[in-house]
This record gives C-alpha cells, sequence and structure tokens, in this order.
C-alpha cells in the first residue's frame, strides 16, 4: 500500500522544503506544541469488534464502522443491511479519533440551504483522504480547457438509486486524478510560493491553527464503465482542503495527497473501487508517511515524551500533525425541498450545489467567487440543460466547455451538422445564452432557450437583465474561444457581452424575417452577398430594418474583431471602450460596438470588412490581422470607430446610457482613490521613493502610522466625501422608487 502514497498524475510541487512555509521559519508564527493537546497523534488501527459479524471482504466491522451504518441507516429509513459496505469502509478509513466519533455519530445535526436540509455529523478525518468537490463551481469555467481533452469535463452529478447523496459519473480512475490536479493548479494551491498572497496567508493560518471551521463533506458515488467507488468530497472547503494538502506536501518532501485514490492502482491497474478490510488495515500505516520527511513527526510508544523533546523544538512536526486531520461536517443525506426542487432533474445534487452558492455568490457568499466563475457556472448550467434537453449536440457541449479545441480554419460545419470552426461554434454560444429563441425547442422542451438562461440566473441571485445574459455568454466564451489565458480576458469579456447586450441582436421578436441565428453556419461569401441584398432592400433605414444575413455576419465579424490574436496581440483589438484593445486612447466613440456594426452593415464597404474579418480568422491556415481592400490599413478598434463613428457626439446614444456611462466612470474613479488608500496605508519612506532596503537594516513603520494625513487635508476630503456619500445614497433611493413605479 505504502508504495503508492507518492503517486501523481502528471503535477509536482516546484518547493517541497519546510522552509518555505513561512510559519516555521518565524519564530513569531510558528506553532507551539500546546496547540496540539486533545489532539490524536496517530492514525487510528483497525480493529474490529469482538462481536461483529464478518462482512464479504473476512472482516468485522469496527466501533465506528458499525455505529456509522445503523445511524446511516435510521436516517434514510433503511435496513443496516441495505447500507453499502464500500461506504462503511470509507467511514472507517476517514475515521481519525474512534471515541470522538463515535460520540458524534450520535448527534446527528441539520443545516438548512433554500432548496432543502442536509442531515450531517461532526467528524475527525484524516484530511489525505478527502476529495475536492470534482464539478468544482469556481474553476469549471476554465478547467476543460485544462483538461486538454485528456478527460471528459464533470459539469454535474445525479441522484443515487437508492441513497439520498451524489452520483458523479467519470470516465475512468486516471481520470479523477486529471480533474483533481487541473483543478488545484487551476486555483493556485499547487505550490507555496506560486500561491498569491490571499492563498499564502490561508495557507500560513492552516500551518499555524489547522482548519478551525469544518468544511462540508459529501458521500459521494463515482461510477466508471469498469468499477465504482465511494468518496468523502468537500462540497464547500476545497480552498482549506488544497491549503492543507499542500502544507502535508512541503513539510513531508512527497506528494501526499494521492493517498486517497491509492487503493484503485494496486496491482498494476487502474480500476475504481471501494475500499476494503486490508486497505482500511493497512491505512495505519501509509498514513504515517515512513518514507517520507513526515516520518519523524508522529510519536512513538511514549506520546508525552514525543511532545516534549521532539514536538517542542521542532514546529514543523507540530503543524504536519495539525493539518493531518481536520473536523468536517459529514453529510448522510441530502434531503430537498419537494415543492422548491420540483423543476430539478437531480433534486439531491441540485441542493448540493445551492449549499455550495450560499458560500460564494453574490447575496449569499461567505468567499465570493469572482464574478466571472458565477456568470460561467450558470452558462455550464445551462448548456447542460440544453444537452439533457436535446437541444445542443454532445459535440457542441464539447466545444462550448473548451474540452475540445476547434481551429479556427475549420469547416462551416463538420460532418455531425456542428460547427467545425472557433468562430461560428463560438458565436452559436453567445447566440444561444443571448438572443431569443436561438436554441430550437423540441417535442418534448418547448420552454425558450432564453428561460432557460433566465432560471439559472435567478438560482444562482443574479439579475434577469439582458446585461447579464450577455456577461454569462461572454463568460464562457472565453473558454470556448481558448483566450481565458491570454491577459486580456476581462476586456475580450466586456466587449463581447457589450456587442450582444444589444437589442439589435437579442430580441429577435422586433427582426424582419427569419432569426438571424439561423445564419451562422452559412458560407461567409454567400452570407456577404445576402447581406448586401438586404442592404440595398432596407435603403436608407437600414439600421432598424437589418435582415437576417446582415446581423448574422455582423455577429461573426464582431467576434472576429474581438477575438482575433494577431489583433488582440498588437492592441488593436474591437473593444467596449473605443481605446483599442492596448488601451489606446484616441478621439473615438466609445459606444458599444453593436452600434459600430449597425453603421457598418448599412454601406457596402463596412460588409467587405466584416467579410474580410471573418475570413482573416477562418480561411488561412493561420488567423491573420484584416486589412481593408482599399487603404490597406488594419482593421483596428480605433481605426474601424473613426471611419463610422467620428469624433462628434453619437446620435444613437441615449441621455440615459449617456448619463449610465458617467456613473460608471464616477464609480471607477471611487475605487481607484479607495484602491490608492489602500496601498498608502502600507508606504514605507523607502518604499515611497523607490529605494531599495538593505536587508539587514531594521524594518521601517509606514508612514501612515508615523506622520498621519495633515488635518485640515482629512477634514476637506471627508466634507467631499460625505457629499458624494449623499449623492449615491439618494440615487439609490431614486432608483428604487423609478423601479417601483416600472412595476
Amino acid at each position: 500500500m505504502s508504495r503508492n502514497i507518492t503517486r501523481t498524475a502528471k503535477s509536482s510541487l516546484s518547493q517541497t522544503s519546510s522552509a518555505v512555509l513561512h510559519p516555521l521559519s518565524d519564530p513569531d508564527l510558528a506553532p507551539p506544541a500546546s496547540r496540539l493537546e486533545g489532539r490524536p497523534l496517530r492514525p487510528i488501527a483497525f480493529r474490529p469488534e469482538r462481536s461483529s459479524t464478518r462482512q464479504s471482504d473476512g472482516a468485522g466491522l469496527t466501533k465506528v464502522g458499525s455505529r456509522f451504518r445503523d445511524v446511516f441507516a435510521e436516517i434514510h429509513h433503511i435496513d443496516p443491511d441495505d447500507v453499502d459496505l464500500g461506504l462503511i469502509r470509507l467511514i472507517e478509513a476517514l475515521n481519525a479519533d474512534t471515541d470522538r466519533n463515535h460520540a458524534f455519530l450520535s448527534a446527528p445535526q441539520t443545516k438548512r440551504t433554500e432548496f432543502g436540509v442536509l442531515h450531517q455529523v461532526r467528524f475527525l478525518v484524516n484530511v489525505p483522504l478527502v476529495l475536492p468537490w470534482l464539478t468544482n463551481g469556481r474553476a469549471l469555467r476554465r478547467l476543460g480547457s485544462a483538461l486538454g481533452g485528456h478527460t471528459k469535463l464533470l459539469t454535474t452529478a445525479v441522484d443515487h438509486d437508492r441513497y439520498d447523496l451524489p452520483v458523479m459519473e467519470v470516465d475512468d480512475a486516471e481520470a479523477v486524478l486529471q480533474i483533481i490536479n487541473a483543478q488545484r493548479h487551476l486555483v493556485k494551491l499547487d505550490s507555496y510560493t506560486s500561491a498569491d498572497p490571499k492563498k499564502r496567508s490561508r495557507i500560513d493560518s492552516i500551518v499555524q491553527f489547522g482548519v478551525l471551521e469544518p468544511p462540508d463533506i459529501m458521500l459521494t458515488q463515482l461510477v466508471s464503465g469498469t468499477g465504482s467507488a465511494w468518496v468523502a468530497e468537500a462540497a464547500e472547503g476545497a480552498q482549506r482542503l488544497f491549503s492543507s494538502l499542500l502544507g502535508l506536501d512541503a513539510l513531508a518532501l512527497r506528494s501526499v495527497h494521492t493517498l486517497a485514490t491509492a487503493h484503485w492502482f494496486d496491482g498494476g491497474g487502474a480500476r475504481l473501487r471501494d475500499y476494503d478490510a486490508d486497505d482500511v488495515r493497512a491505512l495505519e500505516e501509509a498514513l504515517r508517511f515512513k518514507t517520507t520527511a513526515a516520518a519523524g513527526y508522529f510519536p512513538g510508544a511514549d506520546q508525552d515524551v514525543w511532545l516534549n523533546d521532539v514536538a517542542e523544538h521542532n514546529p514543523a512536526a507540530v503543524a504536519f500533525q495539525l493539518m493531518r486531520t481536520m473536523p468536517v461536517n459529514l453529510t448522510l443525506r441530502v434531503q430537498p425541498d419537494p415543492v422548491t426542487t420540483a423543476q430539478e432533474r437531480n433534486p439531491v445534487s441540485a441542493t448540493i450545489q445551492e449549499l455550495i452558492r450560499s458560500y460564494h455568490v453574490p447575496g449569499k457568499m461567505k468567499d465570493a467567487w469572482q464574478e466571472a466563475d458565477v456568470h460561467g457556472l450558470v452558462a455550464i448550467g445551462v448548456i447542460d440543460e440544453l444537452l439533457a434537453q436535446r437541444r445542443v449536440s454532445q459535440a457542441e457541449r464539447s466545444a462550448w466547455l473548451g474540452e475540445q479545441t476547434l481551429p479556427w480554419a475549420g469547416p462551416n460545419v463538420d460532418g455531425n451538422g456542428a460547427a467545425g470552426n472557433r468562430l461560428i461554434s463560438a458565436t452559436r454560444l453567445m447566440a444561444a445564452m443571448t438572443a431569443e429563441d436561438a436554441v430550437a425547442a423540441t417535442e418534448h422542451d418547448r420552454e425558450p432557450s432564453l428561460s432557460v438562461v433566465n432560471r439559472l440566473l435567478r438560482q444562482n441571485s443574479t439579475r434577469v437583465h439582458p446585461d447579464q445574459r450577455a456577461k454569462v455568454a461572454a463568460a464562457q466564451a472565453i473558454a470556448a474561444l481558448h483566450l481565458h489565458s491570454t491577459g486580456d480576458e476581462a476586456t475580450i469579456a466586456a466587449a463581447l457581452a457589450a456587442t450582444f447586450r444589444s437589442n439589435w441582436f437579442w430580441k429577435t421578436s422586433d427582426h424582419t424575417g427569419v432569426p438571424w441565428t439561423t445564419q451562422l453556419m452559412r458560407p461567409v461569401a454567400h452570407l456577404a452577398e445576402d447581406a448586401q441584398a438586404e442592404r440595398r432592400a432596407a435603403g436608407q433605414d437600414g439600421s432598424s430594418n437589418a435582415g437576417p444575413a446582415q446581423r448574422a455576419l455582423a455577429a461573426l465579424g464582431a467576434v472576429a474583431l474581438i477575438a482575433n490574436p494577431g489583433l488582440i496581440a498588437s492592441g488593436e483589438a474591437l473593444t467596449q471602450t473605443g481605446r483599442g484593445g492596448g488601451g489606446k486612447s484616441a478621439d473615438v466613440k466609445a459606444s458599444d460596438p453593436s452600434v459600430l456594426l449597425q453603421r457598418m452593415i448599412q454601406h457596402e464597404h463596412g460588409i467587405h470588412q466584416l467579410h474580410d474579418a471573418i475570413s482573416a480568422l477562418t480561411a488561412a491556415a493561420e488567423p491573420t490581422a484584416p486589412l481593408d481592400r482599399k487603404s490597406r490599413e488594419v482593421l483596428g478598434d480605433i481605426m474601424l470607430r473613426g471611419m463610422w463613428l467620428g469624433s462628434n457626439r453619437d446620435p444613437s446614444k441615449t441621455p440615459q446610457a449617456e448619463f449610465a456611462r458617467r456613473l460608471q466612470e464616477l464609480a471607477d474613479q471611487v475605487k481607484a482613490c479607495v484602491d490608492e488608500s489602500e496601498a498608502l496605508r502600507g508606504e514605507t519612506p523607502d518604499s515611497i521613493l523607490e529605494v531599495e532596503r538593505d536587508e539587514d537594516s531594521p524594518e521601517e513603520d509606514p508612514l501612515y502610522e508615523v506622520v498621519g494625513i495633515n488635518e485640515q487635508t482629512a477634514e476637506d476630503a471627508l466634507q467631499q466625501l460625505l457629499r458624494l456619500n449623499d449623492f449615491f445614497s439618494t440615487g439609490k433611493a431614486y432608483a428604487r422608487a423609478a423601479a417601483r413605479i416600472s412595476r
């Protein structure tokens, strides 16, 4: 068993010395031996009770295993003999304190969410045997690309057919390791030195104190074509789990975080299977990590001697003991509310997802996810729902999730009838989540596609509005375009959202002819010809009466101008701001890209430019920057805005839109001032003059603490801030009143 401890899935730590853990190198932060009081200091030996009936794996149940079986059966209202032995062995493997956990099992507790009730018990577990929630919302948006097609992206769980617990279908045992390692990399917790300051601070805290607030752990069954396994997954608390595992890896000088899956690889094979009695028996030795630097972090027969002679003088030993176990809220049953979850296909899994949202989604959160990650989670939910309704294909889902990398220069349509190139696929994704009836209904599911998006927006406490639908689509389109790691992700997403939130695109019920979304997969030359014909037929009123070919060409051209790698690299991609992808400043309009597109599509030359922008991305073997047919100038943001919008005020912009833009600029300036004030708090005499301080010189106190702020300056600023506070508070009251009137 121990030989599998070091197994990794193509992952290693860049530094694994305990010296990288800051608290262990700072005497003032090093954890004292007193913090180990009352903690178990050795793994629990597997000792079946003498009175326990021998099970199918040749051994009886332990004291904790027997008690768990009875409690689990009572909560599920089933016979104890109907509890899976693999589930019981998992609990025996997790058990880090027999007496305490036996007592915990006698005191079940409940946790309520908006979707239902979770029946839980407090439990002290062995950290290396816990897995993260495999459908991690925070990393899910980027996970498909990170996996690189080596394994299927896991986005949803289904409900178990006998227990009120989740089931996840995975490709195989190796796939689980690949998903875990990709998650750990995406949340940047695979190395202490590469972690950002906030994450490093969390790691430091866990090194000093262990995990103090119990995370929620779900008993989950993983199923593949060759086997199944019960595992314990941290549905909420993956950051704490990964931080603990990172610390253990660093102290052991070895990757010990795959011990939870080591028994799947015994005998040279790789197959999902449950723990058996022999596996649990072997864990007592495996959890001591005898072949690693952690071997000395466990006491011998006399614990007091070890505490006084080892732990008292070796903070690394104390830290390892603090991190190797943690208290958790172990979920034995998920009981959905039958009314709230009536529309859910898998109410148990939906209740778990609501629990996760309650910690991270605006309006509910303790630790907020980035807005784009929340939007990505909504987008993935929409994609899975449309797949379940058979309104999109498996191939299209794979491309939209970033699992499959479509070429830029692929065909319009592949052999299965799906989009064959990245531009068309991403544009169809934007349309599917923003335009009315973009995805056709089926006989069994007639719910409009926008209603699916709206429903999932509400579930995630996000406002139902074209702006939000466009942001949801843009967040996922970044992954589908494989542009999430360019450094320009926010600029690209903002431009996509600003384009497709326009009524000119989304409100197809007001458009002439068939929906423009049906035209996206046509050859671009034919689409451009029809767009010219529609332009001529519309005469001078082309903006309001643009036909489906015009709008489809504009949509494809917009994505091409926003996402072309050549334009992005040179800082000339189409943006929301009118400043160019590189932040250049020019005297051009900052109108949303949709306004620019409406101008271009009314003119023969503008249609040529959109046609050429699409061809530059999809016609050649490699994407090239599009050039104007006449001037041979690059079709960049500033050039196009100067040509079509000029430098005067945009006549199509409403007073409300301009007012909203100026308000946003004001809010951005306020945020910039706040950021500057936070930076000023920490400035020292040397840092403010950018003088490099000698390492041997004493630490300097921040000027904010030593000098403070001139009293008159502070008074003047406070008066201005009071006026600013009144402006925003009164404005918010007016907005609420206007919203009530509009109802």
